[in-house]
């Protein structure tokens, strides 16, 4: 039947799209919304069947309820002339499947953190709709859409072009349209499961499954099965194993495996599991270790994969802690970018996809030697079972840790005529510091703010705090003998955090090994912002001077990577020069941030927060491991390729790293950047390390 030129329900169809089996596609004009729509006419006939026609009512009216930005969205269906059709969003833009075609006719493959990025956003989708009891059963590069958003590039795939599921549900509906679903083989052979090949009952994990073929077939270039006939590929989803893929990691592979089992209880039991375990393997699992994990940490999984819950000060933005950078930045910015190219439609640019970068040669240099605790030497201590009035925190003023602020909401009132006074405790004479007096609002909530006017680290040089009880006013500056409140950080535990926030002896100017962390990764991500400038305005001598700083930073001035890679005559690097990986003597900044994390947290007298936020700050160094060394190849491979066609994407590849290692990566799509793995940079480090220092206030023995 003709539709164009014909209006259905509030719908002006204009042109015909495409043709399936069980549709026809088309363009038209909502006149409501005064907006494009896709318009999908399917095949069946219904009108004679009243009972299937509700069927398909029922059914389209649970899809149409599906909210997601990686869903397209169902605006109406009805049928006409005893065909159902549907009324949908209209996506401008390619599918994957037509993204990878290209691809792999220039022989160029994505890169694993690029597949990481679209993996999640995919997996939040589809776990999103199996909570809502909707299955897609037809998940396929063809049914991915890259949707450019406005101000988005036109020639690469920034965090401005969303993955969208298209044909949701369009299975369940179809077969909501026939006489029984029952025995029925639907979906598309390649991509199929092999409880769905069987045509037997399915659930949500077919589309695991389906899944783990799209990502099997962005890794290897190929889909797991090919055969002659559709019954040959059926086949073989139900009985054969899929080949190995060769040369990826293999943890890796165990993913891909996992996703792949036959029977759908040995398969991930949710998307946003495989994605996790994905990022997990990619980050952890190179040719040679950036990390060496010591032997007393857990040998699987050492960060929690969900925050602990923490003191109730945490959630409030100290104005002078490492402030947690604003959300569009996390989620823009700070996302990793797919280096994916829009194709079709006379405002898409010519494909510029980026080539993995090969391992280099110098990666023995990157097995990292730590200090080894015994198991033994692990002490719980017993827990304090004191109420906890209140947090004491570190924080960075005008210089780092050079304030503090003291916060309280259930602190009992001072007796009438007196109030409270704050002091810092000194190291070795024991003097005290005042801090000010604690101030209370009408709802008995406390707080006071204090920076130090010398602009001094007060993290190490004071390690307790008491609060006593002084007469209101008060113009003695000695503290009384009524003390309300004591506590101090047990010297252990507090020595390693110093190390992290304050000084160790074998680094530049004595740097703490998070400060300059941080420090460095801050420097890199400007620099990188500074050769993106340099490239888009054509000045090719100064990008080659930035990419050969940001790597001297990485690399380190012991490492053999550690060069005058512009040939310019000086080799440039802004940096200290103590890298952050390994090099030489220098185990660098990475590693020692997650070595005295660790020896922080398996110190026996350690608190509970040196305990769980020391695990935050090394769930990501081990990320920062991970990212790190394919920045540095992907900025070698550059200045090795200076023909290569692709060297925006790999500028802008490089780029979007650079932000991920100081930023982070929001992989479970919350909208947050939080302590775990796949997730949390140097600025999440940064932030829990001080978190480690925290003193809850408990009332005094």
């Amino acid at each position: 039947m003709q539709w164009i030129d014909t209006t259905l329900g509030k719908v002006r169809i204009e042109k015909q799209l495409a043709k399936g089996g069980m549709a026809e596609v088309y363009l038209g004009t909502h006149l409501t919304l005064d907006r494009p729509v896709a318009i999908k006419v399917l095949h069946n006939f219904v009108e004679a069947d009243e009972a299937m026609k509700l069927r398909f009512q029922r059914e389209a009216r649970v899809v149409a309820a599906l909210r997601h930005p990686n869903i397209v969205q169902i605006y109406d269906f009805d049928t006409v002339d005893g065909h159902p059709y549907i009324v949908m969003e209209y996506i401008k833009g390619p599918s994957l499947a037509l993204y990878l075609r290209k691809l792999h006719e220039h022989n160029q493959q994505m890169q694993p953190e690029h597949i990481g990025r679209l993996l999640s956003k995919l997996a939040h989708a589809l776990d999103y709709a199996h909570e809502q009891g909707v299955i897609h059963r037809d998940i396929k590069p063809g049914n991915i859409l890259l949707h450019m958003q406005t101000g988005a590039s036109r020639a690469m795939f920034t965090d401005q072009i969303e993955p969208i599921i298209s044909d949701f549900g369009l299975v369940r509906i179809v077969n909501a349209t026939t006489q029984t679903a029952s025995g029925l083989v639907s979906g598309t052979p390649a991509y199929i499961s092999p409880e769905q090949a069987k045509g037997i009952k399915t659930d949500h994990r077919t589309d695991i499954y389906s899944l783990g073929v799209v990502l099997y077939e962005i890794v290897a270039g190929r889909v797991p099965f090919e055969a002659e006939t559709t019954w040959s590929l059926i086949y073989k989803h139900i009985y054969e194993a899929p080949p190995p893929i060769p040369n990826i990691r293999p943890a890796v592979q165990n993913v891909i495996d996992r996703a792949l089992a036959k029977d759908p209880n040995d398969r991930y039991q949710t998307c946003d599991d495989l994605v996790a375990d994905y990022m997990d393997a990619i980050a952890t699992d190179a040719d040679f270790p950036t990390l060496q994990i010591p032997a007393h940490s857990p040998a699987v999984d050492p960060a929690p994969q969900t925050p602990v819950p923490v003191a109730p000060s945490e959630k409030q933005t100290p104005a002078s802690s490492p402030a947690r950078r604003n959300v569009v930045l996390l989620l823009g910015a700070g996302l990793i970018v797919l280096a994916l190219v829009v194709y079709g439609g006379s405002r898409l640019g010519s494909p510029q996809p980026v080539t993995e970068a090969p391992a280099l040669t110098q990666h023995s240099m990157e097995n990292l030697q730590t200090p080894q605790q015994p198991t033994s030497s692990i002490v719980i201590p017993p827990v304090d079972t004191r109420p906890t009035v209140g947090v004491l925190r570190f924080q960075d003023g005008n210089a780092p840790a050079d304030q503090i602020t003291l916060t309280t909401s259930n602190m009992p009132l001072p007796p009438t005529g007196s109030q409270y006074e704050a002091w810092l405790i000194e190291d070795d004479s024991e003097q005290r510091i005042s801090l000010g007096f604690i101030t209370f609002d009408q709802s008995g909530a406390g707080s006071l703010t204090f920076v130090d006017p010398q602009g001094r680290n007060l993290l190490g040089m004071y390690h307790g705090v008491e609060i006593t009880v002084e007469p209101s006013p008060d113009g003695n500056p000695i503290p009384s003998n009524d003390i309300a409140f004591a506590v101090s950080l047990p010297s252990g535990g507090l020595t390693h955090v110093r190390h992290l926030l304050y000084a160790f002896s074998a680094t530049p100017n004595e740097n703490g090994f998070v400060n300059g962390l941080n420090a460095d990764t801050n420097l890199i991500d400007q620099i990188a912002q500074e050769m993106l400038a340099a490239y888009e305005s054509g000045d090719d001598a100064k990008v080659r001077s930035q990419v050969e700083a940001i790597l001297n930073s990485i690399v380190g001035k012991q490492s053999a990577n550690y060069q005058d890679w512009n040939q310019d005559g000086t080799i440039n690097d802004p940096s200290d020069g103590f890298g952050l990986l390994l090099n030489g003597d220098n185990e660098g900044y990475i590693q020692g941030t997650y070595t005295h994390a660790d020896l922080s947290v398996n110190s026996p007298d350690a608190t509970q927060n040196m305990r769980i936020h020391g695990e935050h700050v090394k769930a990501t160094a081990l990320n920062i491991s991970g990212w790190t060394p394919t920045l540095r190849d992907q900025l070698i491979l550059f200045l090795q390729s200076p023909d290569n066609v692709n060297r925006e994407g790999m500028i802008r590849n490089a780029v979007a790293l650079a932000n991920q290692i100081q930023n982070g990566f929001d992989v479970n799509g919350n909208e947050n950047i939080e302590p775990i793995r796949g997730e949390g940079g140097a600025t999440t480090a940064y932030e829990h390390a001080y978190y480690m220092a925290d003193i809850l206030i408990t009332p005094a023995p």
